[in-house]
């Protein structure tokens, strides 16, 4: 046997004992964050008035409290009847070594209502983008390529769209509680940074079908599970920033951190690595959610407009789910205990992740043996409309390797 176990027995006992180490050292700085950001409860609105004031000049991402910051809400009566949509999305990115320019966009749709009446659709809706405007986003001197990172952001704003339109056509009984559901995050991060263009193309989509789920009065929220988002940990920071001070107007400035001028390490950086579940995991029973906050990010505060994104974790099993929602529907109490109460019965309903979402993936999912397909019906049809042929050497090297 080449490999010295023996040595490496060693090493690996040393690894677990670091492991070990990290992790009590990990579990102390969690409570003493906990601690400072529970002891801090009632003094939302200084906190408020500081995340402000920090939110230009701090390194860190923040969110700003809504609701009392020690806040444990029980789970509200579930609802015997209700009606629930949701969507995700697939693609196949543009071949560049293939026959043609084009990609594919397959958004899974579901309809289910519960109770009295139980009915249940599911259907995918797959479009195929092939012209000149479907690839590229023009300006006065240039072609901007939709394909990669850019197309994941047109599936996301598709299944948004395509959400909406269904929501629309299917919960029209306002009689029982309703709600359109997302897999993922409301934040079109992606588009932080995006050139102005692409930005207000995507985002203008976006936000219309918002709009349309207010004036129709339909709740709209996301679910992500394994959430690590680190933004009621940026508000725990300040609470350790030796430069806050709301009275005097001043917020965090990383760039002038007075520790780290006197040659020591920044107070913040108890906080460093952590996240949001773990200021809550300890305090949340099952069902139960964490207080609402107000996403500081740069693309909801500046573009998101009455729109901006809020969101609560919940306890579901073993894991603290993220739940967002726009500002409309957090402003109403009654609909937070609507996407409250029946985010989780989804989530129950699935074994740990809503059943909606599941059955909305399950008619996204492109799988291989289809992808194959589709590559082969595109051929056949540009060889019937005998097109000429423009498949890449480096396509045809792979075929040949292939058979």
């Amino acid at each position: 046997m080449s490999l010295n176990l023996a040595a490496l027995g060693e090493q690996v006992r040393r690894m677990s004992q670091t492991v070990a180490r990290e992790v009590r050292q990990r579990e102390a700085r969690i409570a003493k964050v906990r601690d400072r950001y529970l002891r801090e409860a009632g003094r939302e609105e200084h906190w408020a008035a500081a995340v402000n004031l920090s939110a230009s000049s701090a390194n860190w991402l923040l969110a700003a409290p809504v609701e009392p910051l020690d806040t444990v809400a029980d789970l509200p009566a579930i609802p015997a009847d209700y009606a629930i949509v949701a969507t995700d999305g697939s693609h196949i990115d543009v071949d560049r070594h293939g026959e043609v320019s084009c990609y594919l966009i397959n958004i899974g749709l579901v309809y289910i209502r519960y109770g009295a009446q139980p009915t249940a659709r599911l259907e995918s809706l797959p479009k195929l983008y092939f012209a000149e405007a479907d690839l590229f986003l023009h300006d006065d001197t240039r072609r901007i390529p939709i394909e990669g990172a850019l197309l994941s952001v047109r599936r996301d704003v598709e299944e948004g769209v395509a959400l909406g339109e269904l929501a629309i056509r299917s919960l029209t009984d306002p009689s029982i509680p309703r709600l359109a559901l997302q897999d993922g995050t409301l934040i079109r991060w992606a588009l932080a940074n995006a050139d102005a263009k692409v930005r207000d193309h995507f985002l203008r989509q976006y936000l219309a079908y918002l709009e349309q789920m207010l004036q129709h009065e339909i709740p709209v929220a996301s679910y992500i599970s394994r959430s690590r988002s680190p933004e009621v940990m940026g508000l725990a920071r300040l609470m350790f920033c030796p430069d806050v001070n709301v009275a005097a107007q001043r917020g965090a400035n990383c760039a002038q951190c007075s520790d780290a001028k006197q040659g020591k390490t920044p107070s913040c950086m108890i906080c460093q690595d952590l996240i949001d579940a773990d200021i809550f995991a300890a305090r949340l029973r099952e069902g139960q959610r964490s207080p609402i906050f107000r996403s500081l990010s740069r693309i909801s505060v500046e573009g998101y407009e009455h729109h901006q994104i809020h969101f609560f974790f919940v306890r579901i099993g073993r894991e603290l789910a993220r739940i967002e929602l726009p500002g409309w529907v957090a402003g109403r109490p009654e609909w937070v205990n609507q996407v409250h109460a029946l985010v989780y019965d989804q989530a129950a309903r699935g074994q740990g992740y809503p059943i909606a979402l599941q059955r909305a993936h399950e008619q996204a999912v492109i799988r291989s043996a289809e992808r194959r397909v589709f590559e082969q019906m595109v051929s056949s049809a540009l060889h019937r409309a005998e097109a000429p042929a423009s498949v890449s050497a480096k396509r045809e090297s792979k075929q040949f390797i292939q058979g």
